[in-house]
């Protein structure tokens, strides 16, 4: 898109959101290469972005937009540093990465084995099982991984696209299968199970999508969407009390009553997503699955969402297999931290320590990428 957007040496480049769905090694590839064009051609670059980090890294002068009028307008320097109007300073304050690392659950409650995986690969040109059958044509999408999940623990798992991550997820919710390997929730073998017993247990574990416009049914109302696990389930809650419950559970991700007739076409990106949380939350699940659920978010609405799910943690217990690329909302979010490349887990600890002390080479130049370095956040 970038290619063809500069094939006639236009003087003005307008890009949208260029970086928001990319990785933070190719998002530093994407804004090197922009400001190399502009250094070579002379032309203006207006970005528009969600991401104030990027403003940071390339701007010369920042524009801030609230309710389609202008509040503020300056030097990148001078907006980042001394923010005048109220919600320029908001959007900074909603940063992620500004706010310290997570406290790890307690002992008490880490002791509680949720998840356990064990040497789990996925190979797409073999059925599972025929390990003999791998030949040179064969894709591991996910090689050898091996970790476990606590109760009240949120786990991010982050690297760059096509390291595996949304693969790793699926397998764990039964979507796919490992070639090899094992997936054990709460002490039970999942590619061992019956189907009754898989449909059982899948209302344990819950996913939230990246989209939550796709992940919505646009004919349905919210009250619909937030019902239909329900009528999957049909032993969790009788029908009369439907609508009370899913009214109370969209008050609890910060939406109103009056609203669950609404459809989804009629919300924000943000409440949309709240909508998609709330179903997830209708079955009481244990582990709930976020695949880069707040990456096409504005920081403020970002940062509303990720407290939302603190929040929630908190309440119901709930454990969380947090995917992002994004480093500086892990930092904020999960409690220990995987990193993926090329379908492997290269490194795996406490959160802190990672950003700390990196040890592998790429988790130090995915760190260096995005400035996270904890000396640089500092």
């Amino acid at each position: 898109m970038i290619a063809s957007a500069i094939a006639l040496e236009p003087d003005l480049l307008i890009a949208d959101e260029p970086t928001s769905a990319l990785d933070v090694t190719v998002q530093a590839q994407v804004l090197k290469l922009l400001k190399e064009l502009q250094a070579e051609s002379g032309m203006g670059l207006v970005l528009i972005t969600h991401d104030l980090g990027v403003v940071e890294k390339v701007a010369d002068r920042v524009v801030v937009m609230q309710n389609g009028r202008i509040v503020e307008a300056g030097t990148a320097t001078a907006i980042m540093t001394k923010p005048q109007h109220p919600y320029t300073r908001k959007l900074i304050d909603a940063m992620p990465g500004r706010h310290g690392f997570e406290t790890p659950p307690s002992v008490a409650a880490s002791a509680q084995l949720l998840l356990e995986v064990r040497n789990v690969s996925r190979v797409y040109g073999v059925l599972p099982g025929k390990v003999s059958e791998i030949g040179p044509n064969a894709v591991k999408a996910v090689d050898d991984a091996s970790f476990v999940l606590n109760k009240g623990e949120t786990l991010g798992i982050v690297g760059e696209s096509g390291s595996g991550k949304s693969t790793l997820a699926r397998m764990l919710l039964g979507l796919d299968k490992p070639t090899l390997g094992t997936i054990r929730f709460d002490g039970h073998d999942l590619n061992a199970m019956s189907a009754a017993q898989t449909f059982r247990v899948r209302r344990r574990m819950q996913f939230v999508f990246q989209d939550p416009t796709a992940s919505l049914n646009p004919r349905m109302t919210v009250g619909q969407i937030v019902s239909e696990p329900w009528a999957i389930h049909a032993d969790v809650l009788e029908k009369r009390l439907w609508r009370d419950r899913a009214i109370d559970l969209l008050e609890r991700v910060g939406l109103k009553a009056d609203q669950i007739d609404r459809h989804p076409h009629q919300f924000s990106g943000g409440q949309r997503q709240r909508i998609a949380i709330a179903r997830a939350l209708a079955l009481q699940p244990d582990v709930i699955v976020c695949d880069e659920a707040v990456s096409a978010l504005d920081v403020s609405v970002q940062a509303q969402v990720i407290d939302l799910l603190k929040t929630l943690r908190r309440d119901f217990g709930l454990s969380y297999i947090f995917i992002a690329h994004d480093l500086a909302l892990i930092r904020d979010f999960a409690t220990s931290t995987i990193v993926m490349y090329r379908g492997q887990i290269v490194e795996h600890g406490s959160t802190e320590a990672l950003f700390r002390s990196p040890k592998h080479e790429y988790t130090q130049r995915l760190l260096k990428a995005s400035d996270m370095r904890l000396e640089e956040a500092a």
